[in-house]
């Protein structure tokens, strides 16, 4: 979070394979690596979205069955 820089150039990059990609389901590894260990990267809003909030009900019946 707050890295302005290295997001435009993944947006841009995503961007690029856009315009190159020939097919539905093409695979592109572009050259970027997360800054930090995942399990350690506090990604999430501190709040729930209101959408997510709206069908909270509905997506733990789902995960349950």
């Amino acid at each position: 979070m707050g890295d302005r820089e290295g997001q435009r150039k993944v947006l841009l990059e995503t961007l690029a394979v856009l315009e190159k990609a020939e097919r539905p389901g093409e695979v592109w590894h572009l050259p970027f690596t997360w800054s930090e260990d995942p399990k350690n990267t506090d990604w999430q809003p501190p709040e729930m979205s209101p959408l997510i909030r709206f069908y909270l009900e509905e997506i733990r019946k789902l995960r349950k069955s």
